[in-house]
């Protein structure tokens, strides 16, 4: 078994690539291997601020042999009355390499048969490397040179090593070898490395970690000994950021203390990337910092670091007071000079349409007078922080500022905290919820009316997640709320109609929100998305049933009636000119299980919706066994599509059942 090693030193990395590299690196390398035949024990794809490689162990040192088989010309045209080789045949062997021992004849036609010793594995990666790693697309790429190359960062060197020796082969003028570099204000000088465990010791004897989830446990194992809030996003910055992270224990004035915790804690995140620390629930003066600097004088680190936090903190006080001394609604007044998107008008527009949405919202869902006067009131102030400045500095405290500048004012309590709930996913008040609903169906259908349509994936302004989320909402909150009309409504506010597009894209993302059921049954309820509720339910219902054998039965009736009935358009019928019993029997049973089925629909009990219509099974078997529905009589044939097309109507209530998989 072989073991192979790449890296590739680079300038450093951009937090926002590092994803991205590895999720390519590990996609493009596992489907080499495996195109190639190549069994392997692990693969591991790691990176530090300024490299990022894999390595393979117990990799097969070369693939399996092969028999190749090639189709000549038939045995009519290779061989004369004589069974003689042709000229066709003698041709066929010598543009192959082959002669006439290596022919096979197998239904009628010639064959050659040649076995292919298989590539060692090493040339294979010396013939695939380059072209992987020169072929990984980065969102901001740069440029070197006279423009000839572009990549992630300007590379320095590349360390490539297949079972201890040099696999060469070059990658931007550079050429492999084995050789990489330490921690910069450790060791800049080469370091020779003889193998993947060597490689990882040598690198920490020069304070590097090269693996980040070691490099991430160090981190947390840091944090584990104060009382931090758990901040991920900020826990893998750091990791990205530092080789070797080490940590620096800061304090601020205690006077900024009394500035909001919100507040404090954005301040020294997105100024330092540093983490505040508490005792027990209360944060104190005190805060966490990571560097990459093992052989810097700690101590004066720690007064940089601290003379910039409490600058900025200052700065954070200043903004605080300021927009403190302006009540929460008037900065609405600024929104009017502040431009929500292109062709959608200002963020007072924006505000306008969703109190109009949210009113809407509240008189459909029929909302007590208390909490539909908090929906509306939520809804006038939601956008007024962003003209505060500190949301100008913080953009990620919207909301936030929103609350606590409501609740400085005096505002209801459900008030505030609806304002800062409308921008989370899943809001935990139903007054935010409405509003978050009210705000997120605004950007999607304005949006849609401009052209500003996700392809492929490209999705600016998020409007999959938005949709994405108001399903959620309504399956939360179980608000029985018709989406087409609320989208129409939305576009009669642009003076517009909804789009095709629009019922399209909320259609394919109903059938993806019922994926965690089964996909059958999502593709069967997806026709619900106007009424998102409803399709839950029903998709949950069917889930519970699907498997039965009676209802499995049912299907193979309404495959049988949907089809036939398909492509007729009427739905009039004349129930004096069935004929036969059958027809008669199941027209009674239909007239008698309709409403039944259409009251339990109009209370949601789709349970009950579902056992009404499994009762018509018998009569729909009895009734195709026993009657000619396409008889030559056209008024009889039409009579009787007529009257099947009513009972497709029927069953499609609770979905395209015939989309769902028969046993």
């Amino acid at each position: 078994m072989a073991e192979y090693i790449f890296e590739i030193g680079v300038e450093e990395l951009p937090t926002t690539e590092v994803e991205n590299i590895l999720v390519q690196l590990n996609e493009k390398i596992s489907k080499l291997l495996g195109d190639e035949g190549l069994s392997y024990g692990e693969l591991k794809v790691f990176y530090a601020p300024r490299r990022f490689g894999f390595y393979i162990k117990d990799l097969d040192e070369k693939q399996g042999d092969k028999i190749v088989q090639k189709r000549g010309p038939s045995v009519n045209i290779a061989y004369d009355e004589n069974k003689q080789p042709t000229r066709a045949l003698e041709g066929f062997l010598k543009s192959n390499g082959a002669s006439l021992e290596d022919v096979v004849i197998k239904d009628n036609y010639v064959y050659i048969e040649k076995k292919v010793e298989g590539k060692s594995s090493d040339v294979i990666l010396k013939e695939n490397i380059p072209s992987i790693i020169s072929k990984l697309s980065f969102r901001k790429p740069m440029r070197w040179g006279n423009g000839t190359y572009s990549f992630v960062r300007i590379p320095h060197w590349i360390l490539s090593l297949y079972n201890g020796k040099v696999l060469d082969f070059e990658i931007f003028d550079l050429k492999a070898d084995n050789k990489t570099f330490g921690h910069r204000f450790v060791k800049d000088e080469p370091i020779e490395i003889s193998g993947i465990d060597d490689y990882f010791k040598k690198l920490k004897d020069t304070n590097v970690i090269a693996l980040h989830d070691e490099r991430k446990k160090v981190v947390e194992g840091i944090l584990s000994n104060y009382s931090v809030l758990k901040d991920e996003e900020l826990i893998d910055e750091v990791v990205t950021l530092c080789e070797h992270p080490q940590v620096v224990e800061g304090s601020f004035s205690k006077e900024y203390l009394k500035l909001p915790e919100e507040l404090i804690t954005t301040t020294i995140k997105h100024h330092q990337r540093s983490f505040t620390v508490y005792e027990g629930e209360k944060i104190t003066n005190k805060f966490l910092s990571f560097i990459d600097s093992p052989t810097g004088n700690i101590e004066i680190i720690k007064k940089g670091y601290e003379k910039v936090v409490n600058a900025r903190l200052e700065d954070a006080r200043y903004y605080y007071e300021k927009d403190l001394k302006i009540p929460l609604e008037k900065f609405n007044e600024s929104l009017k000079d502040i431009i929500f998107q292109k062709d959608l008008g200002t963020l007072m527009d924006k505000v306008e349409r969703i109190e109009k949405i949210s009113e809407k919202l509240c008189d459909d869902l029929s909302i007590g007078y208390s909490d539909k006067v908090r929906i509306l009131r939520i809804a006038h102030l939601c956008k007024a922080d962003i003209a505060s400045n500190v949301v100008y500095e913080f953009p990620e405290l919207q909301g936030t500022m929103g609350r606590i500048y409501a609740l400085k004012d005096g505002e209801d309590y459900k008030v505030a905290i609806g304002i800062e709930e409308h921008y989370k996913d899943v809001p935990e008040s139903l007054t935010g919820a409405i509003v978050a609903i009210a705000d997120r169906i605004d950007t999607i259908v304005g949006n849609f009316l401009v052209g500003n349509i996700p392809t492929g994936s490209k999705d600016p302004f998020g409007l999959r997640k938005k949709t994405d989320t108001i399903f959620e909402i309504i399956v939360k909150y179980n608000l029985n709320i018709d989406l087409e009309n609320l989208s129409k409504f939305t576009a009669s506010l642009f003076s517009k109609d909804i789009p095709n597009e629009l019922v399209e894209f909320f259609e394919t993302r109903y059938e993806l929100f019922n994926q965690n059921t089964r996909y059958d049954i999502a593709r069967a309820v997806k026709r619900f998305w106007k009424k998102p509720l409803y399709g839950r339910l029903v998709a949950e219902s069917l889930i519970n049933i699907v498997d039965q054998e009676e209802f499995q039965h049912l299907l193979t009736g309404f495959e049988r009636v949907h089809n036939i009935s398909s492509k007729f358009d009427s739905y009039e019928f004349d129930s004096t000119k069935f004929l036969d019993d059958a027809e008669k029997e199941l027209f009674n049973k239909y007239i008698e299980q309709k409403p039944k089925i259409l009251e339990a629909i109009d209370n949601l009990n789709i349970d009950i919706a579902l056992k009404y219509l499994i009762e018509l099974r018998p009569f729909i078997d009895n009734y195709f066994d026993n009657v000619f529905v396409m008889t030559k009589q056209d008024d009889i044939r039409m009579n009787r599509l007529a009257f099947l097309k009513n009972l497709d109507k029927l069953f499609l209530k609770l979905g395209d059942l015939n989309l769902i998989e028969k046993k």
